[in-house]
């Protein structure tokens, strides 16, 4: 019972991506098992160049790490994501459509992985996986409460609520996070922002209890 909990609240906090939404974990860039035999997948973007910050708990700790990011894409969906604030300033991770590279901020390789899937994303925020899931939940309306619209990125976003609750969370969480998770009541709240005539995530928040713990939205979009 507690593992099934464990794996809701992890699709929660990725929510913010399904952040968001339960195909993101808490803290990982590659949403597919890169090693695996998967389906043939079409990457979600191409000839795009996004910026998004990612606001979550690190391991230890209370106060929120901000990061972030800009990632190119070319006509094929390969990419190149760079940490441009925040910790870990400079580090880089890339895809060719063959192998996934992730270097640290002094430009050695630290990971290095052959991929097969055609699905390989820099975050699970910009992946075809987490953007299709959104869509299936517009279109039988269980992505929440609609709260309106707001402007993200010169786009028009419409915003819903989705609301789970939750009887225990991972003890190393109440341990860690005290002020943000308890041992006896834990409700979890996530704010999709939605594009609203092309329908893809454009930020997304996890609350629980009514405090931020991931966050995570695009601060730029232009075509290439």
């Amino acid at each position: 019972m507690k593992q099934q909990i464990k794996k809701r609240l992890s699709w929660v906090i990725l929510a913010g991506i399904l952040i968001v939404g339960a195909l993101l974990a808490y803290n990982f860039y590659v949403l597919m098992d890169l090693s695996g035999e998967e389906e043939q997948v079409e990457p979600f973007y191409s000839n795009v160049v996004i910026g998004y910050q990612e606001r979550k708990l690190p391991k230890e700790g209370e106060e929120l790490e901000e990061r972030e990011y800009v990632v190119t894409y070319d006509e094929d969906g390969h990419f190149v994501s760079e940490v441009v604030t925040g910790p870990n300033v400079g580090a880089k991770a890339e895809w060719d459509g063959e192998t996934y590279l992730e270097f640290n901020p002094n430009g050695e390789e630290v990971l290095r992985q052959e991929t097969n899937s055609g699905a390989v994303a820099p975050h699970p925020f910009l992946s075809r996986a987490t953007n299709e899931q959104i869509r299936k939940w517009l279109d039988d309306g269980t992505l929440g409460s609609s709260e309106g619209e707001t402007d993200l990125v010169g786009r028009t976003a419409q915003a819903y609520v989705k609301s789970e609750s939750a009887e225990t969370v991972p003890e190393e969480w109440i341990e860690n996070y005290p002020s943000i998770f308890s041992e006896e009541e834990n409700k979890e709240t996530v704010t999709y922002y939605v594009d609203a005539h092309e329908r893809i995530l454009l930020a997304a928040e996890s609350r629980n209890n009514g405090k931020l713990f991931h966050s995570i939205r695009m601060t730029s979009f232009e075509s290439r």
